[in-house]
């Protein structure tokens, strides 16, 4: 090891994050599709075999025995997303993050933001530690808008968003900047005072026609792209009746819908079995009722016949996408690693950020 100089790691706080580009939506699209692309040419790797694509999670309790099963908040988890994405992007990292839940006296449980840390692939060296909040939000959102892309492209006049918190409003802006034949953008939340604020908050920074209701219903019905990033309480629920022959929902978060609201060769993930794992890991309604469907062998859905996003992106799908079809993109280490990475670059080629050392010498040095 090189140790004629100080390790040195760059940290980014949130702002500082934006500052090198984070919320820059048209660029983390392209960076999204180019990441598909990789993946498709088999250039990434999210865990290795007879691992998660989503990351390792521990959740509580788990086998914990007492007192700290009783004193934990039950189910909550903590996720470590790894993943090396190759070609010109060239990184490897993790997301690392807590979701907890609230206690019976609480409102609501307290806010965790991620972390995202990205270290040399060659030298193994640390080289950022961010704050990945932003990174997050941002990658999930023009996910959202790539699928849109690629599942309505120019046909899409009209979108929904449902759930309008920090991944519904990243995608809000990115499907306004990519789909230029998007003319309205409905933001539905079940209390009309925080739709209309979302709507208020973000009438500026879209140039497509923005609106507001409280009405499920009325959001979804005649809506080209319908994206769910709701949290889970309660669960949203969208009836097969409402969507039109032509249109996609887009599930970030957790959805009430059944695999029957969609046509059988329009259901698309963004990796195949990740639905499957997250089940195993997670839990939510619309991935339990996938991996039924999947298990069932009277059900005739075959995973094998399920389309995907990387598929799409890379070309090796170019089956029709006019239909009724649904869009599952649960989140990717790859993703967070993708954009993370040009955030970082973007941060020393800029000098933002501050440089700390992480050690001058290593204090365990050999002595031969």
């Amino acid at each position: 090891m090189d140790t004629s100089r100080p390790e040195e790691i760059r940290f980014l706080s949130q702002d500082e994050a934006i500052d090198a580009g984070a919320t820059n939506v048209n660029r983390c699209v392209d960076r999204m599709e180019r990441v598909f692309e990789l993946y498709d040419r088999d250039r990434v790797v999210m865990g290795e075999s007879g691992q998660y694509l989503h990351g390792h999670m521990t959740t509580f309790p788990g086998g914990l025995a007492e007192p700290d099963a009783g004193r934990l908040r039950s189910e909550s988890r903590f996720g470590a997303m790894p993943a090396y994405v190759g070609g010109d992007v060239d990184a490897i990292g993790v997301k690392w993050y807590g979701s907890v839940t609230a206690r019976p006296d609480e409102d609501a449980p307290p806010r965790s933001a991620p972390l995202l840390v990205l270290s040399d692939p060659d030298t193994g060296r640390p080289l950022v530690v961010m704050d990945g909040s932003v990174v997050s939000s941002v990658r999930t959102g023009s996910v959202a808008a790539l699928g849109a892309r690629y599942l309505q492209g120019d046909r899409a006049k009209t979108a929904t968003i449902i759930g309008p918190g920090a991944v519904g409003r990243a995608a809000t802006l990115a499907l306004d900047a990519t789909l230029e034949s998007l003319e309205e953008i409905r933001i539905h939340h079940p209390e009309a005072r925080k739709a209309e604020a979302v709507r208020d908050a973000m009438r500026e920074r879209v140039t497509s026609t923005i609106t507001a209701t409280d009405s499920a219903r009325d959001a979804v019905v005649g809506a080209d792209v319908t994206v769910v990033a709701a949290s889970r309480n309660p669960v949203p629920r969208i009836d097969t009746t409402w969507l039109a022959e032509d249109s996609t929902v887009i599930q970030l978060g957790d959805l009430r819908v059944g695999l029957d609201a969609f046509d059988e060769d329009r259901i698309v993930c963004d990796v195949r079995r990740h639905p499957l794992e997250f089940e195993r890991q997670v839990g939510w309604e619309f991935t339990a009722e996938y991996t039924a469907a999947v298990e069932d062998d009277e059900s005739g859905f075959e995973l094998a016949d399920v389309r995907t996003l990387h598929e799409l992106v890379g070309g090796t799908d170019t089956e029709p996408t006019e239909g009724r079809s649904i869009l599952s993109s649960l989140g990717l280490p790859m993703e967070d690693v993708a954009w993370g990475a040009e955030v970082y670059r973007n941060a020393v080629a800029e000098g933002i950020g501050q440089t700390l050392t992480l050690r001058t010498e290593p204090h365990f040095e050999k002595p031969y």
